[in-house]
């Protein structure tokens, strides 16, 4: 009980400190945004698992990009309790000179199976319910749509050949969660309205809503993976919601942005873990000479630490809990029915996440105190030696938390990279500064001589300052100057060499149109590219819907991606690994992948690949990788195979490519729309309107996770200031017995600070650089070009906060006698 009473005393004692304080908050501030990440994650996978049977409009859905057979849906049909058929498409519909990219939705007699449509006259009516689809030869748009093209009930809208009369507005269909979270606007027609039309695209899909028993399910299910090997099936009965994968990537996003977080609390923690363990060499000391047996003095050290901790949990719980309830309440707007609960395993799971973490960065202390002779505790001999288990003990726990959350490993090595580099920089860059400057005063008299030679006794820890501060800029110019610079680097880059219209998708009897529209407008087409439709189903025999990791990568391939072939490298690729293919190669069943791809799915060279193209499988051996590289157009696509392949694969060929129009060719493309709906155009502007309008909800998102990175931000600087004070203390009193007065010891601590932010600054600006280098390089092979100016500014702004910060420390110090400023 005495033990336990002196463990929570020191404890206190610790906590009074500045030291503490500053180690308390720090691991306060990373636990509470990650409790708190880690319970609305919960809550909204718990409110999708539940509002999975409310919103899926059948009991089962099988929806596929190639549709079945007559003979096999009528299987089908055999199998189910009720079905209904659903086509959906991607069209450009227009009205008068509007017009506006939609998802069309194709419905039969039986749509919807359960549930009701609601629909108004206008897109502000009163809402009504109706139990079936619009009639033959009329068609419903959603109210944004009716908005965009101007239109009211009764006009006739125009899809190829085919005119329908607008009959209602749409508001709400009961299979709308099979869209997850597209924003498309909507327009619903019956089937047999365009059965004189073609609708048909690389993205189009087919939609089997099923009413059936848990037994029939089962059957489905099996049967859909024969028929259809790349479809995918969602059931009422523990079946995932479409947009729980999606948030789980979001999560992992979020929880990737918490590396950076604990990088900086890593830095604040190892400053405030000096003054902590000259503590506990002094305690350990006094409990060695009262015949104290080691084991039970490191037990009573860990004891107080964990006694911390424990306290930083249940501030960190107290705050996460008030944060998650504010936060549903906002999410409820977009989620009706989200509601807060108690989820006590995930928080435990989080929490001992982050003890390990922590434990981690702790171990070296411990060792060092394990280690340590009686002398040695008495003499508190300098830190040197231990500086390389510390780095790795951090690059560990950095490791480790990356791992947890990351779904693309190959981004997330070139974020550490990128920061591992920027932190070699500063080392070398302070032992080179501070080592010349004291070569350059050696024979030279006066304050600035005095500063180097000072700053050269103590090396080890003015490197460690420097590397604390230059990686908190680091992150606070990463998570600023890329966002900034990035929308205006591709904007330009686009405009240069793909023209000002991305030709998305043209089907090969809508490319004479497009010719002879371009020469009629005096527009030019630049490029133009084959590929095929073609939906990645296997890997080596493993089924991809049976892989479940929250990847962006494998979402992607779940969908038709674009194929094309080529027996020459295209000049805006380049080769990065294996071998490529020889000119008019007979053997047709190899490919190349992208190398991301390669890296996120765990692709190898010698893979077999299995894709459906146009109803057949094809299987294709993995034997290259390209890369894009700039100079000849930014049309690229993720797998490319021999020109041979062309003869043996049966699909409809199709073209993507890029297009320059003058201004009053605009007016015109309406009527090209007109005559081909599912031709997909898009204009520049819309591509960077929907960057601007991803990066403002970014800027959004990341606003809270600004902050927390601000907030480290200071914990670092107040760490960096206190974890050194005693030994400017020291500095200080011994200077002012010389005799130098206090604007001396000012102007010592100011060439102090200065080198030390001048060093951190040109650390955080190059880790930066490398950071854009590997980035731009590796996902749009561009160069990456800063705002000069912007960057001065931020390392002018933080060299002149550092010299501040330090000069009120500086300041404070000096306030009291030489006799106080020698006892430490």
């Amino acid at each position: 009980m005495n033990r336990l009473t002196l463990i929570l005393g020191n404890s206190w004692r610790d906590l009074r400190g500045s030291d503490g304080r500053i180690s308390m908050a720090t691991q306060t501030a990373l636990l509470f945004f990650l409790l708190t990440l880690t319970l609305t994650s919960a809550s909204i996978q718990n409110y999708l698992a539940d509002n999975l049977d409310q919103m899926l409009g059948s009991d089962l859905v099988v929806e596929s990009h190639s549709p079945l057979t007559e003979d096999d849906e009528a299987a089908f049909r055999a199998m189910a309790g009720g079905l209904s058929v659903t086509q959906l498409a991607d069209i450009t519909l227009t009205h008068k000179d509007e017009w506006a990219r939609v998802q069309l939705k194709l419905v039969d007699d039986a749509y919807p199976l359960q549930g009701n449509l609601q629909i108004g006259d206008t897109p502000v009516a009163t809402q009504r319910a109706v139990s079936r689809g619009p009639n033959v030869g009329e068609i419903w748009i959603d109210s944004r749509l009716a908005v965009k093209l101007g239109t009211q009930v009764g006009d006739i809208l125009t899809i190829g050949d085919v005119d329908l009369t607008l009959s209602a507005v749409l508001f709400h269909e009961p299979d709308r969660i099979m869209e997850g979270h597209s924003v498309a606007m909507r327009a619903m027609a019956h089937a047999k309205s365009l059965n004189g039309a073609s609708i048909e695209s690389s993205k189009g899909r087919t939609r089997y809503l099923v009413t059936a028993n848990e037994t029939q399910q089962q059957a489905i299910e099996t049967w859909s993976r024969q028929t259809l090997p790349g479809a995918s099936v969602t059931t009422k009965f523990g079946g995932q919601h479409p947009l729980a994968s999606f948030w789980q990537r979001t999560e992992n996003f979020l929880g990737l942005a918490s590396v950076i977080l604990f990088f900086m609390g890593a830095v604040a923690l190892d400053m405030t873990n000096r003054r902590w363990l000259a503590k506990m060499r002094y305690r350990l000391a006094i409990y060695a000479s009262f015949g104290t047996r080691t084991c039970t003095a490191m037990l009573m050290a860990l004891g107080e630490w964990l006694a911390g901790f424990l306290l930083s949990i249940t501030l960190a719980s107290a705050l996460a809990i008030w944060a998650y309830a504010w936060i549903i309440a906002e999410l409820q707007g977009y989620f009706p029915g989200l509601r807060a609960g108690w989820h006590v395993e995930s928080a435990l799971k989080t929490i001992g996440l982050f003890f390990l973490l922590l434990l981690a960065l702790q171990i070296p202390s411990f060792i060092q105190l394990s280690r340590a002779s009686l002398l040695s505790l008495i003499r508190n001999p300098t830190e040197n030696s231990h500086v390389g288990q510390r780095l790795f003990w951090s690059i560990t726990a950095v490791t480790l938390l990356a791992a947890a959350y990351s779904d693309n490993m190959l981004l997330t090595g070139m974020t550490l990279t990128a920061i591992a580099a920027a932190l070699a920089l500063m080392a070398v860059l302070t032992w080179a500064i501070i080592r010349l400057g004291d070569l350059w005063g050696l024979r030279r008299a006066g304050l600035l001589p005095f500063a180097f030679f000072m700053m050269r006794q103590r090396l080890f820890a003015k490197s460690a300052q420097v590397m604390g501060l230059g990686l908190c800029g680091l992150l606070l110019l990463f998570s600023l100057m890329l966002m900034r610079d990035l929308g205006t680097t591709m904007e330009g880059y686009g405009r240069n060499h793909d023209g000002n219209l991305m030709i998305a998708e043209a089907q090969s009897d809508q490319i004479d149109a497009i010719h002879a529209w371009a020469q009629q407008t005096g527009s030019n087409v630049r490029t133009l590219r084959p590929f095929v439709s073609a939906q990645l189903v296997s890997v080596n025999g493993q089924a991809l819907v049976d892989m479940q990791k929250p990847s962006d990568t494998l979402a992607t391939l779940k969908d038709p991606i674009r194929l094309s072939w080529t027996d020459a490298m295209p000049q805006n690729n380049r080769l990065v690994g294996g071998k490529w293919w020889r000119q008019g190669t007979a053997n047709w069943q190899q490919i190349s992948a992208e190398p991301e791809v390669m890296t996120d799915m765990g692709f190898n060279y010698g893979d077999t690949l299995t894709y459906q193209i146009g109803g057949g499988s094809y299987d294709f051996t993995l034997v290259a990788s390209h890369a894009y590289q700039p100079g000849a157009g930014s049309i690229t696509f993720w797998f490319q195979v021999p020109l041979s392949a062309k003869a043996q694969i049966d699909a409809p060929t199709r073209y993507m490519g890029s297009m320059e129009l003058p201004e009053p060719a605009w007016d015109a493309l309406a009527g090209l729309w007109q005559q081909y709906p599912t031709l997909s155009l898009v204009p520049l502007q819309e591509l960077t309107e929907r960057f601007d309008q991803t990066l403002g909800i970014v800027t959004k998102v990341t606003s809270g996770y600004a902050a927390m990175v601000l907030l480290l931000a200071l914990f670092v600087l107040a760490a960096s200031v206190s974890g050194f004070s005693a030994d400017d203390r020291q500095k200080n009193g011994l200077l002012m017995s010389m005799g130098l007065r206090e604007t001396d010891c000012l102007k010592l601590n100011f060439y102090d600070w200065g080198v030390t932010a001048l060093i951190a600054a040109a650390g955080a600006v190059a880790g930066t650089w490398s950071a854009g280098l590997l980035i731009y390089q590796a996902q749009f092979n561009l160069t990456y070009n800063p705002d000069i100016l912007w960057v001065v500014a931020m390392v002018v702004a933080m060299v002149a906060t550092v010299c501040f910060v330090g000069y009120l420390a500086c300041r404070q110090s000096l306030k009291v006698s030489v006799r106080d400023l020698m006892a430490t």
